[in-house]
């Protein structure tokens, strides 16, 4: 088997359920890190805590979409 499909298709996938499972994490708790500031909750920083949840999602599906458009090629 090519090991390099395996990293082709494995590291994404690995990365892809670290990012939902950092935003799982940040909407469970309902707040985030900010830098300099430490935890905020979602009512101290309710945009970054929506965008950051919103880019990790963002991040993890496309983290999915990569191999599958690398495989139809």
């Amino acid at each position: 088997m090519d090991t390099s499909l395996i990293y082709k298709v494995a590291i994404p996938l690995v990365a892809a359920i670290l990012m939902f499972a950092y935003a799982g994490y940040l909407w469970v708790r309902q707040g985030i890190h900010v830098r300099g500031k430490g935890w905020m909750s979602k009512k101290e920083a309710p945009k970054t805590f929506y965008f950051t949840v919103v880019f990790m999602i963002l991040l993890g599906i496309s983290q999915l979409l990569g191999p599958v458009f690398w495989l139809l090629r």
